[in-house]
């Protein structure tokens, strides 16, 4: 039987043909990934595998009883064999088919630069009917257990996600998910989550992880621009782990493909790590490898943005005075947030959609203060939630427009949402949004979006929900890759209610993203430190708001918050005394020596034992490092104690901080006292020595 076997730097890839247990010399094809060497000696049958392509169709019998209504895993369309594989340094393409018509290709691709590899899977009609896909996962890995064959000590780490609370770690074990085998090897038992609608990053983060009892992890992590599933699935001695868009049942997507018609998933990236910092580190390289930047972006510029300033009131007079307080400060990008736009006789927070640059706040138009800007030494930024539309605008009741679902207006309190695929909404953004960036000379865009349309949306043929709402999805990422071709030194945010849609594929296709709301937040560093776990630190923006009335401690906190990613700056820069601004000039300094470690540098650590994020207690140890260079940022919140950090074989070279500490000569100690107090500081390995602390 097809049995194949790779090895791609420390990792071994097995395919292998397999019986399926229960269906009399039925066999599938499964792929398993372990570190090199692990498992060189079990057999197939031994791995308990189970199929690589997990596809259902309109119609399918279940290959596994009690399974309809909680997995569409395992289903009639997985009963494949391989018909040809080719394989290289770069990696393996597989094809199969159920010798009926039905054909897969399966391409998982080695990115050697980064360890990490990818998945997708294309689907081909070639039965002479029609078909309709109900489920086709993009990568499914099989045969994760320990060397026991159970999974009695392994976790799942999964990262929920919420407004101004992105991506904080969840770890279970399965046993508490009832992830375990029965005592008769009977029933199938999945744990089965993700997110339905246009924010992709709500509810759960498309990431994965599962943890062997001897820390060793397969780390996941999706290309999602719309709804999405991971399941963690085990049946008798099988544990898989499976990613791709919503299934039918979980987010109402079905796919009708003609004879001779096609469907290609996006793709899914793992690795197989000792850790799981190490796997996320490396994922997240891969992320980085894959950016294609405006070349005002190599140096991580600091940005500023003025919504935390005017509060949505920008104008010519109060941003030129805004200029003005920024000179002397090394700050590259200045962004005209929302409010620009504002109607005379309505607020700007619900007048989004029109795109009509008011009279009154800018009366010689926007150009004339994006040439202000340039002339001060900054990108001028401009913001626009461009694929919605808000109740007060006059295009709100231009129905044709907007999508429907069930022949009805989707609207969303006081939000609708533009038919990007339709040609006249085409050509309306056309002219209010595209043209807008064109004539006013803008080179940053802030892309904002504020709502979802949830499980989806009407298609011209009748297809499902789920499917209209991926159409959609899709013509936003295609308006992004636009944007790049017409504008090829522009530079985009990825904004969604702060983090929503900071998911791999967008991510791909912007310079940056705005990593979380908590604008002014005493839990931004917790905050920040988790969404750094899986996007590139050069990519992800942390606001510092700058209070002129806040001590000089609480200025401190917030830009070492902020030095864990890109810095943007915003708040009371009017009136700010010599004091503050000579601390912002130290702190700006600091990050300007650090910005390698923070683009280019692993994670080493990160030391949270905060619980409750809104009433804080407890502090943050956050470490990174590149070459012989280490940076350790540290929030003190609220609570009592030394903090004692090991610096074993580094020496201090320099430190931005209000924190009390002192350097022994194995540790940094930094004293008890305060609250909501910081410092960054910056350590080289002293010569001689190769151990890490």
């Amino acid at each position: 039987m097809f049995d194949r076997r790779y090895v791609f730097g420390n990792t071994e890839i097995r395919y292998a043909e397999v019986l399926v247990e229960g269906h009399e010399g039925k066999t599938t094809v499964g792929l398993a990934a372990y570190p090199k060497g692990w498992y060189s000696d079990r057999s197939a049958e031994e791995l308990h595998l189970d199929s690589l392509i997990q596809a259902a169709f309109t119609g399918d019998e279940t290959l596994v009883d009690y399974t309809p209504g909680l997995t569409m895993r395992n289903r009639a369309s997985c009963l494949l064999h391989a018909e040809d594989q080719t394989a290289d340094g770069g990696g393996v393409v597989t094809r199969l088919t159920d010798g009926r018509g039905n054909c897969y290709t399966h391409i998982l691709r080695y990115h050697v630069a980064s360890d990490v590899f990818s998945s997708e899977v294309r689907y081909e009609n070639r039965t002479g009917k029609p078909r309709t896909l109900e489920y086709l996962g993009c990568l499914s890995l099989s045969g994760i257990a320990n060397a026991c064959g159970n999974t009695r000590k392994m976790t799942l780490h999964r990262m929920t996600s919420a407004w101004s609370r992105e991506c904080r770690l969840k770890s279970d074990a399965f046993s508490a998910l009832g992830l375990d085998m029965s005592w008769a090897r009977y029933g199938v038992k999945t744990e089965k989550f993700g997110q339905i609608g246009s924010m992709p990053n709500r509810n759960y983060y498309p990431f994965a992880a599962i943890e062997a009892d001897d820390g060793t992890v397969w780390a996941v992590q999706l290309e999602a621009p719309f709804s999405w599933q991971m399941e963690v699935y085990q049946e008798k001695e099988t544990c898989s782990l499976t990613a791709g868009g919503a299934d039918y049942e979980f987010g109402h997507w079905r796919k009708n493909i003609a004879p001779g018609g096609e469907f290609s998933t996006h793709a899914a990236y793992f690795t197989v790590k000792k850790g799981l910092l190490p796997a996320c580190n490396a994922l997240v390289r891969e992320q980085d490898l894959r950016l294609c930047l405006p070349a005002s972006e190599a140096e991580m510029p600091v940005l500023f943005n003025e919504y935390c300033t005017t509060w949505g009131c920008p104008s010519r007079e109060n941003i030129r005075n805004i200029l003005a307080a920024l000179k002397g400060f090394p700050v590259s990008c200045f962004v005209i947030d929302c409010g620009w736009y504002k109607p005379d006789d309505r607020g700007w927070g619900n007048a989004i959609g029109d795109w009509k640059v008011s009279g009154t706040l800018f009366p010689n138009g926007i150009r004339e203060v994006a040439d202000e800007i340039r002339a001060a030494g900054m990108i001028p930024g401009i913001w626009f939630e461009w694929e919605v539309a808000g109740r007060d605008s006059d295009c709100f009741s231009r129905e044709e427009l907007f999508l429907h679902r069930d022949g009805v207006v989707i609207t969303s309190k006081n939000r609708r949402f533009f038919d990007l695929r339709r040609k006249e909404t085409k050509e309306y953004l056309r002219v209010r949004f595209l043209e807008f960036l064109a004539e006013n000379g803008f080179g940053y865009l802030k892309i904002d979006y504020n709502d979802t349309y949830g499980v989806g949306c009407d298609t011209a043929d009748g297809e499902a929900l789920g499917e209209g709402g991926r159409q959609v999805a899709e013509e936003s990422l295609r308006v992004l890759d636009e944007l790049r071709a017409r504008f090829p030194e522009l530079v985009i945010e990825n904004c969604s209610s702060g983090g929503s849609r900071i998911e791999p594929l967008r991510m791909s296709k912007v310079s940056m993203c705005s990593f979380s709301d908590a604008h002014e937040c005493t839990e931004i560093p917790l905050v920040a430190a988790n969404v750094s776990r899986v996007i590139p630190a050069r990519q992800m923006q942390v606001w510092a708001v700058l209070r002129e009335r806040e001590p000089l401690s609480r200025t401190v906190y917030s830009l070492c918050a902020a030095m864990l990613g890109r810095i943007c700056l915003s708040g009371d820069v009017l009136g700010m005394s010599p004091e503050k601004r000579d601390l912002i000039a130290e702190g700006l300094d600091f990050y300007g020596n650090v910005k390698q470690i923070v683009a280019e540098g692993e994670i080493v650590s990160i030391d949270c034992d905060v619980g409750y994020y809104r009433e804080p207690i407890g502090r943050q140890i956050y470490v990174k490092e590149f070459g012989a260079r280490r940076l350790v940022i540290v929030h003190r919140l609220k609570g009592r104690g030394d903090i004692r950090i090991s610096a074993r074989g580094y020496r201090l070279v320099r430190a931005f901080t209000d924190l009390v500490y002192t350097k022994a000569e194995d540790e940094l100690v930094i004293s008890d006292g305060g609250e909501f107090h910081a410092g960054a500081f910056l350590f080289e390995k002293e010569e001689g020595t190769g151990e890490r602390p």
